[in-house]
């Protein structure tokens, strides 16, 4: 009998929702070839809203999912209300697992495998339709956010302290890719007035030794500092959402955060002719001005919260 591929059969019902824009669907299929795994693996982890885990034997039995992947998911539904949907998909220690306390989606007991083919496509229906009830609820269906100031206040000073961070990263980058534009142009005697992304998409053939050192050095300010400051905020905005409320423009934020994002998942990861990235007021999502003084002013009138 051919094997089943679970994860298959779930992407044709969860396409529609990602064509409807409902969810975006990671999988460790989608790392590429000569890809740092561990870390792509480790950033999905981070960002993930739900997770559907697709449990067997061969699940339970492999130490990185049970040793790496599991304790960050279920950190993940802890800390932030990230849910964590187990398919049971074959006959396994489900309930001698650490999973165990968590409600599987179908009965442990008579899992996917034990079913019709008509059974089982109800069950992964009937779960991406959950997916995307939860998801379209909120982004913290299992475990709402504390509404308490002194969380609100603690999730304001991260905040700031990340974005004093990428803002000092960005700013050393403008530097770097003002002074790299400059020795191109000297060069190659060129004049062209592109903007920063397509003129290195454009030049990236014709650099020089000393000139994609310099690419270098700006790339790895994008995949490191800047990536991972982003990300963070993302997340501490997700799991505190009161923060919205207290201060309005973190919305228009987290905004131009999910599609800068989107856009280093979809786009930068794939080009290495690109060193930096913008999202900004042609995306219709710019970074909005002057939201690390209104975090900076509210930690202050909130000092005794």
């Amino acid at each position: 009998m051919a094997p089943v591929h679970w994860v298959e059969r779930l992407r044709l019902y969860l396409a529609p929702l990602r064509r409807n824009e409902s969810i975006d669907v990671w999988d460790d299929s989608m790392i590429r070839t000569g890809s740092e795994w561990r870390r792509e693996i480790r950033a999905a982890l981070d960002r993930a809203a739900a997770a559907i885990l697709v449990v067997g034997p061969g699940f339970l039995a492999s130490d990185f999912i049970v040793l790496e992947e599991l304790p960050s998911l279920l950190e993940a539904a802890t800390t932030r209300g990230a849910k964590i949907y187990p398919l049971v998909v074959g006959y396994c220690a489900y309930k001698r697992s650490v999973l165990e306390k968590y409600q599987a989606f179908n009965n442990p007991d008579m899992p996917l495998e034990a079913l019709t083919a008509a059974e089982q496509n109800k069950i992964l229906n009937g779960l991406c339709m959950a997916v995307d009830e939860d998801l379209r609820q909120g982004r913290t269906p299992t475990s709402p956010a504390p509404r308490l100031a002194t969380d609100a206040r603690q999730a304001m000073i991260e905040i700031a302290e990340y974005l004093q961070n990428t803002g000092a990263s960005f700013q050393a980058q403008c530097r770097r890719r003002d002074q790299l534009v400059a020795m191109i142009e000297s060069r190659l005697r060129v004049h062209e007035g592109l903007e920063y992304e397509n003129f290195f998409f454009r030049y990236y053939a014709k650099l020089n030794g000393e000139e994609k050192f310099q690419f270098d050095q700006i790339r790895a300010m994008t995949e490191g500092p800047l990536h991972d400051g982003n990300q963070k905020i993302l997340n501490i905005i997700e799991g505190h959402p009161q923060v919205l409320e207290e201060i309005p423009v973190l919305t228009a934020l987290r905004q131009h955060l999910v599609f800068w994002l989107n856009k280093y998942d979809k786009v930068f990861s794939k080009r290495p002719e690109m060193c930096l990235l913008y999202t900004g007021v042609e995306d219709a999502v710019p970074f909005p001005e002057g939201v690390d003084r209104k975090v900076a002013k509210w930690i202050k009138a909130h000092k005794g919260s």
